[in-house]
């Protein structure tokens, strides 16, 4: 019986040792608005369709964002080349 709850499961250690090291990187700001408040560490490409769970596959968000994100909010893209990590916002500009 579900109760229509989202169960988070555990990840493993070096998944989370991952998030970690993201967030250090990024100096716990938020690479969309900037801001410093709840920042979290977000796949890049989704987890549960097989994102790799390493800090080059990630990157920090702040709560909102991260929300914005998960909620596929089509206006915002992220771009990944080389070692650079580039953010879109409104209307892919």
């Amino acid at each position: 019986m579900t109760t229509g709850l989202r169960m988070k499961m555990s990840r493993p250690y070096d998944h989370r040792k991952a998030q970690n090291q993201r967030r250090i990187i990024d100096l716990e700001i938020c690479q969309l608005c900037a801001s410093t408040n709840r920042v979290q560490a977000h796949h890049i490409f989704e987890y549960a369709k097989g994102g790799p769970s390493t800090v080059e596959g990630m990157i920090s968000l702040c709560l909102d964002c991260h929300q914005r994100m998960v909620h596929k909010d089509s206006r915002i893209r992220i771009k990944k080349t080389e070692n650079r990590i580039t953010t879109f916002g409104r209307g892919g500009k």
